[in-house]
């Protein structure tokens, strides 16, 4: 349940918002939202891998 948690606000992280705007960093593009999950790929990626190690080592479950 923690992870959907995480994951979720991860995701509202990563909408882009007009406040957060600075210079030289455009949120009114169409790609801005693309761009921003485009640099939380590698954070999805990592937290998945820590899941199944989590879920590997409770369960002991072997692939």
């Amino acid at each position: 349940m923690k992870i959907l948690l995480v994951i979720m606000t991860l995701l509202l992280v990563s909408i882009s918002f007009d406040s957060f705007a600075h210079d030289g960093h455009d949120h009114h593009s169409s790609y801005a939202s693309l761009i921003h999950l485009m640099w939380l790929a590698p954070i999805f990626v990592g937290l998945s891998f820590l899941y199944s190690r989590i879920l590997n080592q409770l369960y002991k479950m072997d692939n």
